[in-house]
């Protein structure tokens, strides 16, 4: 039998000189980042109930309307004394015209109370009995994320971000509300410092499955730097003790990332068409009511002062940005 021939040297080397280098690579790029958010629209169960109204018990309902019945619960409709009025009866075609033209009248009344009562569904929402705006839809959720590299002229939103997130309020849905507010005015006034976007959306979905993709979603963006400075959230402050580094490169961008769980559909939000398509995007984002706001994630690296970025870091760890 033949000896096994032995890897040549050169490569053997070269595999130890990758697998030291490996740490290093894997975080190449910024070192620091930062975050804060919370999900008080999901803690209270997405802060919806379904519609009442008199007479309505759950488990459906029934009224009277002059000689018919709607039985909310098994939906059927019986006309009686049709008999006497051309079915079958001597009343001869006008009684039956009669009779339909009653039975419309029925049915109209009755899907009538029926949008009164529960609301017409569309794929988007709940909308009103007048064909009106868009409402939210209880148990559904729609996801957003937008992400924006800005270059080191707008690099004053690091310091303008730490302040949202030790002064604000992460413990309450306004207090969401006002900081994606706050961080959206602030994004639009260094519009054209931004240099690279994206948007994704995804929804309806589930509350369930919805909070598990947000938090997917942000683990995977906080896990791209080494030291998280400031994490707040729900209310809770962390910091980091770890000593603040020197890049060995310049900073030439930061990237800010926006996770925002709605109850209701943004219209403007799909893939980016423009600087004007993103400026809607972002005064869209910063008009989300408190009341339909789920979650917020607000994301930035890098943190530090010092930290660098440059734009080849930001095409290896964010490949998924596009220039504007």
């Amino acid at each position: 039998m033949k000896p096994a021939r032995r890897a040549p040297r050169w490569l053997t080397f070269f595999a130890l000189a990758l697998f030291a280098l490996a740490p290093a690579l894997a975080f190449a790029g910024p070192r620091s980042g930062a975050s804060f958010g919370g999900r008080q629209g999901f803690r209270s169960g997405g802060g919806m109930s379904m519609p009442s109204s008199p007479g309505y018990s759950g488990g459906g309902y029934g009224r009277s309307y002059g000689g018919g019945y709607y039985g909310g619960g098994s939906h059927f409709l019986f006309l009686p004394g049709f008999g006497g009025y051309g079915f079958g009866g001597g009343f001869g075609l006008f009684g039956t015209l009669l009779g339909l033209m009653v039975a419309g009248l029925v049915v109209t009344s009755v899907v009538r109370a029926v949008r009164a009562s529960r609301g017409v569904t569309s794929s988007a929402g709940t909308w009103d009995d007048d064909g009106g705006e868009v409402m939210a839809m209880p148990g559904r959720a729609y996801l957003y994320k937008l992400q924006l590299a800005l270059g080191r002229s707008a690099r004053g939103i690091q310091e303008r971000l730490a302040d949202f997130a030790t002064e604000g309020d992460t413990s309450t849905e306004s207090g969401l509300a006002a900081l994606l507010q706050q961080t959206a005015l602030e994004l639009l006034r260094e519009k054209d410092a931004i240099r690279y976007a994206s948007a994704e959306a995804r929804g309806p979905m589930n509350l369930t499955n919805a909070e598990t993709a947000m938090n997917g979603v942000t683990l995977a963006e906080r896990s791209r730097f080494q030291v998280e400075r400031v994490r707040v959230a729900d209310g809770h402050v962390s910091r980091s003790s770890v000593a603040a580094e020197e890049g060995k490169e310049v900073l030439e961008l930061v990237v800010v990332t926006l996770v925002a769980a709605t109850r209701v559909p943004l219209e403007r939000f799909g893939a980016l068409e423009s600087e004007e398509h993103l400026a809607s995007l972002l005064t869209e984002l910063g008009g989300v009511a408190p009341d339909g706001i789920l979650g917020l994630e607000v994301i930035w690296t890098p943190a530090d002062p010092d930290d660098s970025m440059t734009e080849t870091d930001v095409m290896t760890t964010y490949p998924e940005l596009r220039s504007l």
